[in-house]
């Protein structure tokens, strides 16, 4: 993979009515296309340097690591999923996917248990309730959670935040290319594969079905778009900064999102 800057696809420099012919699958599946794009371009190992850490500056990083992404997978994975529950009631032909949601409110206090696992054997405090929530994390929730259609967020949360986490540490990329998989230790990325990453597709894929059956009109899809931009923006200088905490740095051009 050449290392060379890269800019996401601009969906809203199309038409109303390129836009408008696509099907509920088709316009998914661009969302989705783009947040698989900055997750492979940012998440790949040659653009960054492996720093050599020593042993306290690693364990306490990976301990901070694993904290804020057992924090993310609490507010991030249950709270929005909750409130796309409580707004598909009113249509009782949404039960299946209002039961594929409560399999991922589960999934993702599991998940949330796995990190903050991580966190304690890494001599950190692993009580999410204690963790104190920088200005720019909390800009991530914000973008998932402050939506009042359940499209909307399935926008920000499955088609994009999950998504892009489907890279991590292999996932939908190779091992070998994966910057988290290089600077895990064994036991780490081993588990947190198994146990988190392999439960991201099933996440994805009820979120593609809620854009499918709620993308609407023109406006609407636009709208849609510009939520995932307001996602991505503050998403991409976080990760590399977390990624800095376990000896990566980013000497790549970032993936530009406009």
């Amino acid at each position: 993979m050449t290392v060379k800057t890269f800019e996401l696809p601009k969906y809203h420099e199309l038409s109303d009515a390129e836009i408008g012919q696509w099907t509920g699958e088709e316009f998914a599946d661009k969302l989705l296309e783009r947040s698989y794009l900055l997750g492979e371009h940012l998440l790949h190992r040659n653009g960054y340097e492996i720093v050599e850490l020593d042993e306290e500056t690693k364990r306490k990083g990976l301990a901070d690591y694993c904290l804020r992404l057992a924090w993310l997978e609490y507010w991030n994975g249950v709270n929005p999923p909750a409130k796309q529950i409580v707004m598909l009631e009113r249509n009782p032909d949404d039960i299946g996917i209002r039961i594929r949601l409560s399999q991922q409110i589960i999934d993702e206090v599991k998940h949330q248990r796995i990190w903050s696992s991580w966190v304690k054997k890494y001599g950190g405090n692993p009580r999410i309730q204690d963790y104190k929530v920088d200005t720019d994390v909390m800009a991530m929730y914000r973008a998932t959670f402050d939506y009042d259609d359940p499209a909307e967020i399935a926008a920000t949360l499955q088609c994009t935040g999950e998504a892009i986490l489907s890279y991590h540490l292999g996932g939908r990329m190779d091992p070998k290319d994966s910057i988290s998989y290089a600077c895990f230790p064994e036991d780490l990325r081993t588990n947190i594969a198994k146990e988190v990453i392999a439960e991201e597709p099933r996440h994805i894929a009820v979120g593609r079905d809620i854009i499918i059956k709620y993308s609407g009109d023109v406006t609407k899809r636009r709208k849609l778009m510009q939520i995932q931009i307001n996602k991505m923006k503050p998403w991409i200088p976080k990760a590399v900064e977390d990624l800095r905490l376990i000896g990566a740095n980013r000497i790549a051009p970032l993936p530009i999102v406009d």
